[in-house]
């Protein structure tokens, strides 16, 4: 901001909003400044799926928005989501033009302006199964977060020698899972990649009652129906 580059707002719930608006009020606008975020890990800008811009509507309205700014270059940060709705957008944005220049939303000289869009996508996911990456944004940072809690509660664990059921995102990669696990410890690891065979439990009942503590790390997508009837006291 210091050098003179403006920023754009977002609001609680609205991905794309910056461009996805009526181009007026989101802006940041002169003498705005961003508070204190480098702290804080997650989302803290509040943005979120925007279920208009799954439409065709909401996204000829970003597509005029970004015309009137004269904006032709993006860079999208995100997941799945975000990247697939800039790829739908890139896809179409020579007919949202054309579309916009029939119904008078824009003019020739600002369709022929902005007549390419250049988006650059870089994969925002703490879920880190992305290829032709060591490791996608936001993925150390879970990392760190989950050790922080596994910490913090391993003192409780040991002390009232209790089984402690741990489940971490991840969606269908057991990256997170696998690399706690080998950080902190774990008993036992359950990851998509490597389902459990058919007699876990009976190798899992001995660990269990030998140790006094138990902690399982689960990647999304296996769910927690793999738990139930195992009756641990967790």
């Amino acid at each position: 901001m210091d050098a003179g580059m403006d920023t754009g707002g977002h609001r609680d719930g609205q991905g794309w909003t910056w461009g996805h608006k009526d181009g007026h009020g989101d802006g940041c606008g002169d003498g705005c400044h961003a508070p204190p975020r480098r702290p804080q890990g997650g989302t803290v800008i509040g943005s979120a799926r925007c279920q208009d811009f799954r439409a065709r509507e909401g996204r000829l309205r970003a597509a005029r928005n970004l015309v009137k700014r004269g904006i032709t270059n993006l860079c999208v940060i995100g997941g799945d989501g975000s990247l697939t709705g800039a790829d739908t957008f890139r896809a179409e944005w020579g007919g949202l033009l054309a579309e916009l220049l029939k119904t008078g939303g824009i003019t020739a000289e600002e369709a022929q302006r902005s007549s390419h869009l250049n988006i650059v996508g870089m994969v925002g996911s703490i879920d880190n199964d992305f290829c032709g990456t060591d490791m996608t944004i936001g993925t150390d940072s879970a990392l760190h977060r989950i050790i922080e809690i596994v910490d913090a509660i391993t003192t409780t664990a040991q002390s009232h020698q209790r089984t402690f059921v741990l489940e971490v995102m991840g969606r269908h990669c057991g990256y997170l899972a696998l690399i706690t696990a080998l950080a902190c410890g774990a008993d036992w690891v359950f990851i998509p990649e490597s389902p459990p065979e058919d007699d876990w439990e009976d190798h899992l009942y001995p660990i269990g009652n030998g140790a006094g503590m138990l902690r399982f790390l689960l990647g999304m997508g296996l769910g927690w129906e793999i738990l139930l009837g195992m009756g641990l006291g967790c």
